[in-house]
């Protein structure tokens, strides 16, 4: 696994006492880390994941979610270290970072101390048969339109077209392979512990939209935040200060396992 994959911050593998990996929203690279990273405590390894698309990556195609869940399965067998891993989930990441959390405990060969998801609605709800899908259209001002819903793309950005030009195939790209995406928790279901952290400003992911995310996992706590949906990027102290106050959860539910 190229060290391209992915991006550290933070204590030496062999020293850290929490090693995380984050999984970024669509179209985000491993920088979308580095604000996270600057506010986690000292003695934790954080990795942003870096899909293909993006970055240094960028000359790559974007698979379908099956490719993205194995780029991050690979990962997460490809980080140095041997402290508790945290997979953390952001937005259409916490659904490639549930797969991925299931294939790892599926398979065996490794070990995921508790997976975190930051600003999804729980993946056991259908989409709404009378939303738009981006996979229907390839109109740039409809797919603009699409993403606003769901704030896929900041106007800070929608208002740069080259910038917009250059990130906005793998936001698609990211967004297409996640959209449909639904799971009964009654078998997609991970065995660590989830911790659920949302903004109390995010119209996406009210309470009557994220309460599922408590079939999902046997221990489940839910953490809200002052902000809105893209907490990686405009919150990144809280979001980091959120599981470092809810370790606890990690560790006291894993000695009940």
């Amino acid at each position: 696994m190229s060290a391209r994959n992915f991006t550290l911050k933070g204590a030496d593998p062999e020293a850290a006492t929490l090693r995380l990996l984050i999984v970024p929203h669509a179209g985000a690279g491993a920088a979308s880390g580095l604000g996270f990273a600057g506010h986690a405590p000292g003695d934790w390894l954080v990795a942003t994941a870096r899909l293909p698309g993006r970055e240094s990556r960028v000359r790559e195609a974007v698979p379908g979610l099956p490719g993205l869940v194995a780029d991050v399965v690979a990962t997460i067998r490809a980080l140095p270290g041997t402290a508790p891993l945290l997979v953390v989930g952001v937005c259409s990441g916490a659904v490639i970072g549930l797969e991925a959390v299931r294939e790892i405990e599926r398979s065996g060969d490794g070990e995921v101390a508790g997976f975190v998801v930051v600003s999804q609605w729980a993946v056991n709800e259908a989409p709404d048969p009378a939303r738009r899908l981006l996979r229907d259209t390839d109109d740039p001002a409809e797919v603009l339109d699409i993403l606003r819903e769901f704030d896929g793309v900041p106007e800070s950005l929608a208002a740069q077209p080259e910038m917009l030009g250059l990130v906005l195939p793998a936001i698609v790209a990211d967004i297409r392979a996640v959209e449909a995406y639904v799971a009964d928790p009654a078998v997609a279901a991970v065995r660590c512990p989830l911790l659920a952290v949302f903004g109390d400003e995010d119209e996406l992911c009210p309470e009557e939209r994220t309460a599922d995310w408590s079939l999902f996992s046997a221990y489940t706590r839910t953490v809200w935040l002052p902000g809105g949906h893209l907490l990686l990027a405009d919150e990144p102290a809280l979001l980091a200060e959120a599981i470092a106050d809810h370790r606890d959860h990690f560790t006291a539910a894993q000695l009940q396992i």
